[in-house]
């Protein structure tokens, strides 16, 4: 696997080298230039074969054809046996030298003989006038892509390739833009979000010469109801394909899911290893398997993953991502993709290729197996509404009977989604969607092989192949897919329905042809799961985060969305009002794209714009206002994943997060203000009229004495009992702990207490929340209690409510006001990731201002140190309206 790049046009070594090197991700262990005056070809390597020769590009003997490759061509063998009597020598043992002279004899014919996968670029000198070949394996999974300007066509793996031409104008494609956020779609022409950038089709050959540019599809896929569905006839079929791909000189291994398709790959290699096959000595002594754990979430399949390592006596690994992982890569994630995504999902494949690369240098993944065998719970129900348009009622009933535990669960979801949906069109600017014509989807609901056939080569592959594609090689690591073996597909493809869904079995004739192979738990299993993520339970964990960057002004700017509207419907469907919809994921997807590509036109992970966490691009023109230049914005020193402002309606708020000594009891704030304020007011940021000075309740409680450590507090046998039965409140946790029952027994006194529990009992079945508060008062409902989230000692401290908050705001407004010389305000908050509220401020703050400054919870809540917070109203010329990107 490696990278390659190029262009036609005069030479430009500076050029050929950039777009080389962006690619070093894809190849870092070798790179080779070929430069003439009508084109040049760059190449990274990543060795598979023949590790000491196969560097490239490579040229045949007379000179006059040359290659660049990426892929591997698993019946190089075969073809070298074939070309050798028509007296081609070769020099390596790798299939790509097989490329090179199967180009050389048969022309771009050879293309229709390959099995396996590629992007490629051949610069043919033969002839009175030279021309460029692009060309893509048979389903497209190797990327190539390539852009016309002016006198260049240039090319690359990756986009990023291309955008090391600076003068290339980076600009979003608003068709594909619009097709994503309102209907979904991507990934389903050859077309990519950057305007001008095209992709080679998959199955197709792309000419460049003095004529221009021209595509060619040299394959199609035909369907047919004449294969052999005999169970032994495909597992013969499906072991060659999977035996094909371990051909390596490097250690190969697996990703395994514990769904069908990987593990009945993971089987495979098992037994060939077992079997000492040729090939398999690839594997080593043990097969490795890489895998996602998600410990207590519904998604995860750990127990099926076990079977299958009890059955193989493969070695696992495991990964376990989290919601703090997700967020915390999500610009390199995004960077590497390329372009938005269809979901979250695909990062949990990011963390389980990070994790092979550690052992391996390929792996084999269970990708297109959904596809082509009707994995996915869809497709039953496609299939039954065939059975009925073809009047075969009583398999209709027989067959829905069977399949009604994942037909019923669809059929529900949609019915609740139907009820609680929001109108996309309601989000999205209408200057933007006016007069866009609607995408082309003509996926079938009645007809299951032709179904299946679109969504393999129109709309659900092709993106799943890019996430597979870019996730492996962003870590140097080769990823092969049995399922997509050319012999393979056009073996199932010519099966009967029968052969797919039989039974109330999905993928039927793969769950025979294994059968006694797998696990019966995983031959049986009926729920499709595969490499995901827990999706909207991380957006709820993280709202806090993702409303920070939907509430930026760079996301509120943009002109394909209403932004206040966005991120209220995702506030609402956080809190479970409105449906879980995918737009959400898209928007956020998108505007990360933008900033990383469009705001800062980023080309290298290594530049010093480029920093993963890194949140307030697109914001610059509203920057320059606070003055202080690149100092100020450094000296903020942001909450991880928060911006440094935020716009609300019309007004936009700079928060700059306080860092400060730990407060003691006993300790004046004001001091521990004004020093928390030195590193601002040192990069050129000075207090002035109107500031806003935030400070966290529990931070104010601490200063007067009101924290206790627990071994302090004694609970009595009341407070031990009432704390089994108090819930959890965003604004207010922690009386589940019989410690901070304790204090609230004295703070609210015994009878009140049990009044505000007998209530909540009677309530809470009814659907009525927060009753326990609203009686028991502001003192318990403020009370902390311990965490491992708070710094030590106050990890193991319970905390009441700060006396008389309000006239401590205005005794602190005008304290700092003295020492400032500058009217500030003061507001005491409680704020968290899940919700936020004022408990007083100065005169004059408004309580509305406040809130939404601090939904996003910019001050944090762990170790950040920052208790404190400055915030800024900026003018209103830093509000601007939004304009549509270059047409």
């Amino acid at each position: 696997m490696c990278g390659i790049s190029g262009f036609w046009g005069p030479r430009d070594r500076a050029l050929l080298e950039a777009m080389t090197q962006a690619l070093v991700h894809r190849g870092p262990d070798d790179v080779g230039y070929l430069e003439t005056d009508g084109a040049s070809l760059g190449f990274r390597r990543l060795s598979i074969l023949d590790l000491e020769h196969g560097n490239q590009p490579m040229s045949t003997n007379d000179g006059k054809v040359h290659l660049v490759f990426n892929g591997e061509v698993y019946n190089f063998r075969e073809l070298r046996a074939e070309l050798q009597p028509l007296g081609h020598g070769f020099h390596t043992t790798c299939d790509a030298e097989v490329v090179l002279h199967a180009y050389a004899e048969w022309g771009v014919d050879c293309f229709r003989r390959f099995n396996g996968m590629w992007g490629l670029a051949i610069l043919d000198e033969r002839g009175a006038y030279p021309r460029l070949v692009l060309a893509r394996d048979h389903f497209g999974i190797k990327p190539l892509f390539y852009a016309q300007h002016g006198a260049r066509v240039l090319f690359g793996s990756e986009i990023k390739a291309i955008l090391q031409d600076a003068s290339f104008p980076r600009a979003v494609d608003e068709q594909q833009m619009f097709e994503y956020l309102r209907h979904g779609l991507f990934d389903h022409n050859d077309a990519t979000f950057f305007k001008g950038v095209r992709q080679v089709p998959a199955a197709a050959y792309t000419v460049i010469d003095g004529e221009g540019i021209s595509d060619t599809k040299y394959w199609t896929p035909r369907l047919s109801e004449d294969g052999d569905p005999d169970p032994a006839a495909f597992r013969a079929v499906f072991e060659r394909a999977v035996e094909r791909r371990l051909v390596a000189d490097v250690p190969v291994g697996i990703c395994l899911s514990g769904g069908l398709d990987s593990s009945s790959i993971c089987t495979v290699m098992a037994r060939l290893l077992r079997d000492h096959a040729p090939d398999a000595v690839s594997l080593g002594d043990r097969l490795k398997t890489f895998s996602a754990f998600f410990p207590g979430d519904p998604i995860d399949e750990s127990a099926y993953i076990q079977t299958v390592l009890e059955t193989t006596g493969a070695d696992s690994s495991v990964v376990e991502p989290t919601d703090q992982d997700f967020i915390r890569e999500l610009e390199a994630w995004v960077w590497h993709m390329e372009e938005p995504m269809v979901s979250s999902a695909p990062f949990a494949m990011w963390m389980v290729m990070r994790l092979a690369r550690r052992q391996v240098k390929v792996v084999l993944d269970g990708q297109a197996g959904d596809e082509l065998l009707a994995g996915y719970d869809h497709y039953p129900y496609v299939f039954l509404r065939q059975l009925l348009r073809d009047r075969q009622y009583v398999r209709f009933a027989r067959e829905a009977w069977l399949l009604r535990d994942i037909v019923t669960p669809l059929v529900k979801r949609r019915l609740w989604e139907r009820r609680h949906r929001i109108s996309l069109d309601s989000l999205l600017r209408p200057e933007f969607t006016a007069g866009r014509p609607a995408p082309h989807d003509d996926r079938v609901a009645d007809d299951l092989k032709l179904r299946l056939l679109q969504d393999f080569v129109t709309y659900s592959l092709p993106p799943l192949l890019r996430y597979e594609d870019r996730a492996s090689m962003a870590h140097s690591l080769e990823a092969r897919l049995p399922f997509l073996d050319q012999e393979l597909v056009d073996y199932v493809l010519s099966l009967p329905t029968r052969a797919i869904i039989n039974n109330g079995w999905t993928r039927a004739v793969v769950r025979k042809a294994l059968h006694g192979m797998l696990p019966e738990k995983v031959e049986r299993r009926r729920k499709k799961i595969g490499f995901t993520t827990p999706e909207f339970r991380w957006y709820r964990r993280q709202r806090a985060v993702l409303q920070s960057l939907m509430r930026s002004p760079a996301f509120q700017h943009r002109p394909y969305w209403h932004g206040t509207a966005v991120a209220e419907a995702f506030a609402r469907a956080c809190r479970g009002e409105i449906e879980e919809n995918m737009f959400f994921w898209r928007a956020i997807n998108a505007e990360v794209w933008m900033r990383i590509f469009l705001d800062d036109r980023t080309t290298s992970l290594d530049e010093g714009s480029y920093r993963s966490g890194f949140v307030r691009r697109g914001d610059a023109d509203v920057a320059a206002e606070l003055g202080g230049g690149d100092e100020a914005l450094a000296a903020a020193r942001l909450n991880w994943g928060r911006h440094l402002f935020l716009q609300d309606g019309g007004a936009v708020w700079a928060r700059f997060p306080l860092r400060s000594k730990l407060i003691q009891p006993g300790d004046e704030l004001v001091p521990a203000i004004a020093e928390a304020l030195v590193p601002l007011q040192e990069a050129g940021v000075e207090v002035e009229d109107g500031d806003l000075l935030l400070i966290s309740e529990k931070t104010l409680a601490i200063s007067q004495g009101r924290s206790y450590p627990i071994e302090d507090i004694h609970p009595t046998r009341l407070a031990r009992t009432l704390s089994r039965f108090v819930s959890h409140e965003p604004t207010g946790v922690g009386l589940a702990h019989p410690t901070t029952m304790q204090l609230a027994l004295e703070e609210a006194g015994a009878p009140r207490i049990l009044v505000a529990a007998a209530a909540a009992a009677v309530t809470r079945p009814l659907g009525v929340r927060g009753v326990f508060y609203r009686i028991a008062g502001y003192g318990p409902k403020a009370i902390d209690g311990p965490s491992a989230l708070n710094l030590p000692p106050y990890d193991r401290w319970a905390t009441k409510a700060p006396l008389d908050p309000a006239g401590e705001a205005r005794r602190i407004a005008r304290d700092m006001s003295e020492r400032t010389g500058r009217a500030v305000g003061v507001a005491i908050i409680d704020a968290n990731d899940m919700a936020a509220e004022v408990f007083a401020t100065s005169d004059g703050v408004s309580e509305a201002d406040v809130l939404a400054v601090v939904r996003d919870n910019p001050l944090g809540q762990s170790d950040e140190q920052t208790p404190f917070g400055l915030v800024r109203r900026m003018r209103a010329a830093a509000v601007r309206e939004p304009v549509l990107a270059p047409a």
